[in-house]
């Protein structure tokens, strides 16, 4: 069990090298100039950095830390003015010393990842929330599309034009069109890996696809078993080389899809030619194109 006070000081303590490396810098609550940016606002806390590029706040509640971002002339007096970036748990009843040490890494991985090269916090739709490893693992979240987007895009780092096209989808159309971001840009990227068969880069893709599945949203294990996976069209060369790396939840979803896609042409069409964005006016969750692509399966069961 931990000490609230105590244990969010340490965390800002161990954020605050992160942040100025990122390019932002402590900003001490109003009317304490010389005080830390670690605060007390209601039963929860909350954290200050601001920069060039942006002011970063992370609030402490309720078990959780909301990172948001802003511009830098974000009205800060209000928490709805910035984004909300990405979320992670504290849960000060069940963590120790290891778990927040474990958290510091995570948020110092994430901050780095995201901000480290960032120019500026332009406007609101510019950013997109992810979401924690610690929230996936604890069920308080699951993977979604974008977070699958974002893992794989900095796995290919050499290749930054995927990061400015997940900003470019969101930005054109409001959400997240992921078959859009896969189909069209990083499955090139994934299959030269597979294609290329070196087995770190193999392990560390799947380790990243065999992560979000686990604990990710239908829509997101769909995603993966179809859309990223279901090219390999059943060939038993591919097949055989990534069956070492799938998990014991994706070989059978994985396979159903490739033996359905592998003879079905209307099924490789609608997976090559994914419906036109159309407005929602209610976001549904569901198994997306593989109950489409299935028959309305869903994801895990073997479909003739």
């Amino acid at each position: 069990m931990l000490e609230k006070e105590s244990a969010l000081n340490t965390l800002y303590q161990s954020i605050v090298p992160v942040m100025e490396t990122c390019g932002f810098k402590p900003k001490p609550a109003d009317g304490n100039p010389r005080g830390p940016a670690l605060y007390a606002r209601g039963d929860g806390m909350v954290m200050d950095f601001t920069g060039e590029k942006g002011f970063l706040r992370l609030v402490y509640s309720s078990d959780r830390i909301h990172l948001l971002s802003g511009p830098v002339d974000v009205d800060a007096s209000d928490d709805s003015s910035f984004n909300l970036d990405s979320t992670f748990l504290l849960m000060l009843d069940d963590y120790d010393d290891r778990d927040l040490k474990s958290l510091s890494n995570e948020i110092g991985e994430y901050l780095t990842n995201t901000y480290a090269e960032k120019k500026e916090i332009v406007s609101k739709k510019k950013n997109v929330q992810t979401v924690s490893k610690a929230a996936a693992r604890s069920g308080a979240l699951s993977y979604d599309p974008i977070t699958l987007a974002s893992k794989i895009a900095t796995m290919f780092p050499y290749t930054a034009y995927l990061k400015d096209e997940i900003k470019r989808n969101v930005d054109e159309y409001g959400e997240f069109l992921c078959e859009d971001f896969f189909v069209n840009h990083a499955n090139k990227e994934i299959m030269e890996v597979i294609q290329g068969n070196d087995p770190a880069k193999m392990k560390k893709l799947f380790g990243i696809l065999g992560e979000i599945y686990e604990d990710g949203t239908n829509e997101v294990q769909s995603l993966i078993a179809v859309t990223i996976l279901g090219p390999i069209k059943n060939d038993p060369v591919i097949i055989q080389r990534i069956i070492p790396y799938l998990t014991d939840t994706m070989i059978e979803p994985v396979l159903a899809a490739n033996k359905r896609l592998g003879k079905s042409k209307s099924a490789n069409l609608r997976l090559e030619n994914p419906p036109k964005y159309k407005a929602k006016k209610k976001k549904k969750q569901g198994g997306g194109l593989m109950q489409m692509l299935m028959g309305g399966g869903q994801p895990g069961l073997n479909q003739q």
